[in-house]
């Protein structure tokens, strides 16, 4: 009796639905429209969006809350659309499987002018570029092979996490395969690691701890360690060792362990950590993306003799094996290290100069400064005074502008995460990012204390991949956002062209944005001109489903206050818009030395 067949596509979703994907986002392609019959049956939900780069972003938000995505585009323009967010998922460290319908076999294999190709014969150009920009490829254009290739390129994403590529011809989506390999689970290359070697190694990681006098455990979200974060503050609560973060870190550590300092910005943050970076004689750098934007030039990056660099599947020494990488699998070494790290053995750093960046209160407005009320919101003192606005287990998106320098300031409650760009820096990145996330979180818990998502982006960023707003009416997926609206590329205007017409944006009514994507209007009976600044809501859509909107718009720092005494907005149920209207001209004054740095950068 032979073995079980089920198609292609079929085998290809279960798979993804076996690794905790439960949707898959994309634009449907003439190319794609048969594979798409399958994903129902697989147990997958479709989430298609305006475009495909949209989908790439979203499906990056999605991955890094449930460890794996997948995107489905169609050949050559759905997929060179979504490129741009494939490589941001490669630079981050994003495991997103892009599965590309593309023409049938025989098609290619004659060299036909098939549309979406350049019209030159050539049928492989979009798999070349591909390449550069995911860490596993396969076109599936033999049955025989066909699974095989699948659970090698899947199982490659979620090792590495990184993406990797697809190719699924037409007239392969019902070719049949061999269904019983499902029963079997998904080699991620766990036999590359030498067990032995990798104790010796945590023999000398605990060893080198325990000679330092001023250690540092500086922790980022690059290297694969996003599905680490359990074992990470294990670790950092165990081992008692002074612990920062890179700002599109902060998400890795609990604000609430006495042994975190904060974010890790030099002399631009809330608490110049310079003094100690400078003096530490060990840093142990998890998963670090130590780029220009978030390292003023590489300004505040710590000594290379000194650190010690940890990612999921490898480990860098300047001293251990002559600084060549090393294999380790880090969830099984930092276990090692918290069981058995004895703290007794630890010298007591000095970390007066640390300070507490929990104490910090905003400079520009504090209730008993006696500040007018009705002074314009700034961006100096906005994400201060929002820290307790925040609620255990949210998840904080910031837009890769100014919302990223303010916002790392937020002291997080317990359980609650950040999210933040720190080395693609894609404008329009953000929204449908936080789309993902939110769906992905949806389905990860159920409860009432599950937190909210929401997002600070800037008014640039949010133009460029505004329309997905319809998806998240459509989908019903819940968030919340503060459009810091000031009138155009803000972070732009300090590099060049401060006065320049380029750096300009149309003055969008951003309020009036959900009615038109899609969401039914009801008067709540507050005027808009209200001078609380408090607009118009939005209520269920037409069938009537339990997803409420609200708008709001405000300008002063009594408007702020109103509106975070509005329970019924600090909820965050459905879709909860507020456009902050802010200085045209209006930075953060400590950021002044990262603009002017970024204008050297220019030449």
């Amino acid at each position: 009796m032979g073995s079980r067949k089920i198609p292609l596509a079929k085998y290809l979703f279960t798979r993804l639905r076996q690794q905790g994907v439960h949707a898959v986002h994309g634009v449907p392609g003439d190319f794609t429209l048969k594979a798409l019959d399958y994903l129902s049956p697989a147990g997958l939900k479709w989430i298609g969006t305006c475009n495909e780069l949209n989908a790439g972003y979203a499906a990056d938000g999605y991955a890094r809350v449930r460890g794996l995505a997948a995107l489905m585009t169609t050949y050559g323009v759905g997929e060179l659309s979504a490129i741009n967010a494939i490589a941001g998922s490669y630079a981050e460290w994003v495991p997103v499987v892009s599965i590309v319908g593309t023409p049938q076999r025989r098609l290619q294999e004659q060299g036909k002018n098939v549309h979406h190709t350049l019209g030159d014969g050539r049928f492989r150009m979009y798999a070349e570029m591909a390449k550069h920009v995911t860490v596993a490829q396969a076109n599936l254009i033999n049955e025989r092979t066909a699974a095989e290739e699948v659970d090698r390129v899947i199982g490659a994403s979620i090792k590495e996490s990184k993406p990797v590529y697809l190719e699924l011809p037409a007239d392969m989506v019902t070719k049949e395969v061999d269904a019983e390999q499902l029963e079997d689970s998904i080699d991620q290359g766990e036999n590359a690691v030498n067990v032995e070697e990798e104790g010796t190694v945590a023999e000398e990681l605990l060893r080198r701890i325990y000679e330092a006098k001023q250690p540092l455990l500086l922790v980022d979200s690059g290297g694969g360690l996003r599905q680490l974060r359990e074992e990470i503050n294990d670790f950092v609560k165990v081992s008692g060792l002074p612990t920062l973060v890179m700002p599109s870190g902060n998400t890795m550590v609990d604000h609430s362990h006495p042994n975190f300092y904060g974010v890790h910005l030099g002399p631009v943050g809330q608490i110049d950590t310079m003094p100690y970076v400078h003096s530490a004689d060990l840093v142990l750098a998890l998963g670090p993306m130590f780029s220009d934007t978030q390292t003023l030039s590489w300004k505040v990056v710590p000594a290379k003799e000194k650190t010690i660099t940890l990612n999921k599947n490898y480990l860098q020494s300047p001293v251990y094996k002559s600084g060549e990488s090393t294999d380790i699998n880090l969830s099984r070494l930092l276990g090692t290290l918290t069981k058995r790290i004895d703290r007794s053995r630890l010298n007591t750093p000095d970390v007066r100069s640390l300070g507490n960046f929990r104490t910090v209160q905003p400079p520009a407005y504090a209730k008993a400064s006696g500040v007018n009320l009705d002074d314009p919101i700034d961006q100096r003192s906005f994400y201060l005074r929002l820290s307790s606005y925040l609620r255990p287990n949210d998840t904080v998106v910031l837009g890769n502008a100014t919302p990223k320098l303010g916002g790392c300031d937020l002291v997080l409650p317990p359980g609650a995460q950040m999210v933040a760009s720190g080395q693609w820096f894609s404008m329009g990145h953000m929204f449908p990012l936080t789309m993902g996330m939110s769906l992905a979180r949806e389905h990860n818990h159920q409860s009432a204390t599950a937190g909210r998502t929401i997002l600070f982006d800037g008014d640039g960023g949010f133009q460029v991949s505004a329309q997905e707003l319809g998806t998240v009416i459509r989908y019903h997926i819940p968030m919340t956002i503060f459009l810091i609206n000031n009138a155009g590329y803000g972070y732009e205007r300090q590099i060049h062209g401060m006065h320049a017409d380029y750096n300009n944006l149309a003055p969008w009514r951003y309020t009036e944005l959900a009615r038109t994507f899609g969401a039914s209007a009801v008067q709540l009976g507050v005027d808009e001109q209200q001078t609380s600044g408090l607009s118009q809501g939005l209520s269920a859509d037409e069938k009537g489903a339990a997803y409420p909107g609200r708008n709001y718009t405000i300008q002063t720092w009594r408007d702020l206050e109103d509106l975070l005494a509005n329970e019924e907005f600090c909820e965050g149920k459905g879709l909860q818009f507020v456009d902050v209207r802010m200085g045209k001209f209006d930075i953060p004054e400590k950021f002044r030395d990262v603009f002017a740095r970024a204008r050297e950068s220019l030449g």
